[in-house]
């Protein structure tokens, strides 16, 4: 399968900055060398707690987030040549977590979508009318929407129009920045049929940026584990659930509530004790080797390298092979 998206060793650093003068002093690394793929057509799940860096990694792709080092090809080029010839925005567009940030209080919906339509000429301007009702119809809203302001909308409404305004410019590709996080669950699924009906009818692809795995796993093909800036694990939706090989990844799959508790009884707890690693001077070795229950020596002071433990499963630990760690992860099943 062709791939619409490469990200190889990407990396995303910020200036810190001291003094009078403002002096740049040290850098905090965001992303610190990530890679993957989105497929074509593919959903791919970026997850992680707060800090892990999955924002500014799908920030970075689609133009928003200054790359510092590595490469990220759209469509088989990179991405500064998307930039500087001006397709990056047909190419790709980001949806957020919530959808004040893409849509002017002061416009109506409909007003809002004839403003992509017209500043990129999606459409002659005789047409733009009809196409705006074709898009609120694509998300599942009633023309009649047009009229309305955003903070008449509920949530899920809002954020339907997010996504039909993500939509206007015709994109091949679409980041959807925990965009169902502060939805009831309800709604939740209703948004991720959405994505999934619109993926299969207008060939799209997704990197879907969440921390709900409940939600992950219902959604999509692929998964990416990302902590302190760096990825601890990527594997199959159903690989990664069925067994995963890291100690984060285990402790992401804890946090997921079960109905029954019994379920969790002798489990190895490996949820994390403490913050995420400072971004602006990380630990040496591992990333995890603060709070991971399985640290050695090794990882406090050697960085894993990422191997692969079948196919299209990597993983990056020390121990990813030690036959009493796969043993205490195993019951991890949500």
């Amino acid at each position: 399968m062709t791939s619409d998206i490469v990200v190889e060793d990407l990396r995303v650093h910020f200036p810190v900055r001291s003094g009078v003068l403002r002096r740049v002093v040290a850098a905090a690394r965001a992303v610190d060398g990530v890679s993957f793929t989105v497929p074509a057509r593919g959903i791919v799940s970026l997850v992680g707690e707060s800090g892990s860096g999955k924002s500014t990694t799908g920030r970075a792709l689609i133009g928003l987030a200054p790359v510092t080092g590595g490469r990220v090809r759209l469509h088989g080029e990179d991405l500064a040549t998307r930039r500087a010839d001006g397709s990056l925005p047909r190419l790709a567009q980001i949806v957020y977590q919530d959808p004040f940030a893409s849509l002017n209080p002061r416009m109506t919906v409909g007003a809002v979508l004839r403003e992509v339509l017209t500043v990129h000429r999606i459409v002659p301007r005789e047409a733009v009318g009809k196409r705006v009702a074709e898009l609120l119809d694509q998300v599942g809203l009633r023309p009649e929407l047009a009229r309305r302001y955003p903070h008449e909308l509920s949530g899920g409404q809002r954020q339907r129009v997010a996504i039909a305004r993500a939509l206007a410019v015709e994109p091949r590709f679409i980041v959807c920045d925990e965009i169902v996080s502060a939805l009831d669950v309800s709604i939740q699924g209703q948004i991720v049929n959405l994505l999934q009906d619109l993926r299969d009818r207008l060939d799209l692809s997704y990197l879907f940026i969440a921390h709900d795995l409940s939600v992950v796993r219902h959604i999509s093909d692929r998964v990416v584990v990302m902590y302190g800036g760096r990825i601890m694990e990527a594997a199959s939706r159903d690989d990664l659930f069925a067994s995963p090989r890291h100690p984060y990844t285990h402790a992401l799959l804890r946090a997921v509530p079960l109905p029954d508790p019994r379920r969790k009884e002798n489990i190895t707890d490996t949820r994390p004790r403490a913050e995420p690693p400072d971004p602006v001077a990380p630990p040496p070795g591992c990333r995890f080797q603060r709070t991971c229950p399985f640290a050695t020596d090794q990882c406090r002071t050697a960085e894993p390298a990422t191997v692969a433990v079948s196919d299209g499963h990597t993983v990056a630990c020390h121990r990813h092979d030690d036959p009493a760690v796969i043993a205490a992860l195993a019951p991890a099943t949500v």
